[in-house]
């Protein structure tokens, strides 16, 4: 009982989101007081061996909150993921004091974050595709894809202070028609990632011709004014993709000229 006073355990990154995939890592970090680290590793490594052997996928830190904020400074990565964060067990009030530490430091740092968040995800763009309109995009990873709705949520925790893109709306930080289009976006690209995923048994985010056609048909996409069913299928994907590519570089022009931050993705506009 004594242990619990010094710990919590949290959800980040996909995890913390509530959105990951029937094959993603699972991202978990407990906090602990400084000073505690003997006490708290016994548990953190049966905790960590048990995740293991249930079979998922771990992603897995043991961090103090300043540790935690300190490393998030310097790694984009790192700051992405936690700024997801979501509250699973232990101390609560440890918790909290991370979170808005964490919310105070992205405040005092947001040109620089929102700067290294850009140039982490152009170089991801850069290799997974710079346009929406791809042969075999990757769901995830190319141009308008999973990780540009995500690209919304950093860059509105890192400015703002809140990822939740309903949050952002009622802050006048993006339009109600962005907010829906991303909302769209999100729940037509997640159901494809998770089939992708179940039908393959692994992590799989590419969509290749095979999976295109097997998706039309899926979907129930008959085909109409000339256009095949999995033309049809993929007008849709691009429609989707082209949403989240404008309300993206809406939402960073405005959250980017407030901060005097030159967006990176004035070249995909």
């Amino acid at each position: 009982r004594d242990r619990e006073a010094h710990l919590a355990l949290v959800a980040h990154g996909g995890y913390g989101r509530r959105d990951v995939a029937p094959f993603s890592d699972v991202d978990l970090m407990m906090l602990l007081d400084p000073g505690t680290e003997s006490q708290v590793r016994p548990l953190a490594q049966r905790l960590t061996q048990d995740i293991c052997d249930a079979g998922l996928m771990l992603g897995f830190s043991l961090r103090t909150p300043a540790d935690a904020c300190q490393l998030a400074l310097t790694d984009a990565t790192v700051f992405t993921s936690l700024a997801e964060s979501r509250f699973l067990a232990g101390h609560e009030p440890l918790f909290t004091r991370f979170l808005e530490r964490l919310r105070r430091m992205a405040a005092r740092n947001s040109r620089s974050l929102i700067r290294s968040i850009e140039e982490s995800r152009r170089e991801e763009r850069h290799a997974y595709g710079e346009t929406n309109f791809l042969l075999m995009p990757n769901i995830k990873r190319s141009l308008g894809g999973l990780r540009d709705i995500q690209l919304v949520r950093w860059v509105g925790f890192a400015r703002y202070g809140n990822t939740s893109p309903e949050v952002l709306e009622g802050m006048d930080a993006i339009s109600p028609e962005d907010r829906r289009r991303l909302r769209r976006a999100q729940e037509f690209l997640l159901r494809l990632r998770n089939e992708l995923h179940f039908h393959a048994g692994r992590s799989q985010d590419v969509l290749d011709r095979q999976e295109q056609v097997r998706l039309a048909k899926l979907n129930g996409y008959k085909g109409d004014e000339g256009l095949l069913p999995v033309e049809q299928f993929m007008r849709d994907y691009f429609h989707h993709t082209s949403e989240v590519k404008h309300a993206m570089t809406h939402f960073l022009a405005a959250a980017t000229a407030r901060v005097g931050v030159r967006s990176l993705f004035n070249s995909v506009m």
